[in-house]
C-alpha cells in the first residue's frame, strides 16, 4: 500500500467517497456468542465483521469470491489494522461500511468503518490488504477482469 494513505499510527485515510465510488453497507446483528462477559463485543470479532462488508462488496462488483475460486484465484489477508473508538454491545445493529482504498497489480486494500445503525460515530475504523494468488498460493497478478470491475464501482 502506498505510505500516500497512511497516518503516522498506521491508520488508512482512503479521502473523501469519490462522485461515483460504490460504499458497501452491510447490517450486523450483534450475538451474545461475539461477546465477551462483559456481553461487549470481543475486538477479534470485528475481523470477521470486516470479511462480511468485503465479501458483499466484492458480490457487488460483480465478481463475487466464488468466480475467482472458480477461476484458480483467491485474495489473502497479508495486513490488516483495525482501532477502535467505542464500545459494540450484544443485540446492537451495527452497519459494515466497506471502501476499496487502493488497488495494485497483486493487492488491495479495502477499509471499514463500523457504527451503530442510524449513528454516524464510528465504533471501529480499520483496513485490511489482500494478495492475490494462484492455485499454487504465490502471488499472481490480479485477474484483468477482477481488477477492472473493482476498478469500476470504486470509481478508481
Amino acid at each position: 500500500m502506498s505510505t500516500r494513505n497512511r497516518t503516522g499510527n498506521g491508520r488508512l485515510d482512503p479521502g473523501p467517497v469519490r462522485l461515483r465510488e460504490f460504499v458497501g453497507r452491510v447490517p450486523i446483528q450483534v450475538r451474545y456468542a461475539e461477546t465477551d462477559a462483559q456481553a461487549v463485543v470481543y475486538h477479534s470479532n470485528f475481523l470477521i465483521y470486516f470479511e462480511v462488508g468485503r465479501t458483499e462488496w466484492m458480490k457487488e462488483s460483480g465478481v463475487p469470491y466464488t468466480e475467482m475460486e472458480e477461476q484458480g484465484y483467491a485474495l489473502f489477508v497479508a495486513e490488516c489494522h483495525i482501532r477502535y473508538l467505542g464500545p459494540a454491545e450484544y443485540d446492537d445493529r451495527l452497519v459494515v461500511e466497506t471502501r476499496l482504498a487502493e488497488l495494485r497489480t497483486r493487492s488491495c486494500t479495502f477499509s471499514y468503518r463500523v457504527v451503530r445503525e442510524g449513528e454516524e460515530d464510528a465504533l471501529a475504523e480499520g483496513w485490511t490488504s489482500l494478495v492475490c494468488t494462484g492455485g499454487d498460493r504465490r502471488a499472481v497478478p490480479i485477474p484483468d477482469n477482477v481488477a477492472e470491475a473493482m476498478r469500476r464501482i470504486a470509481d478508481l
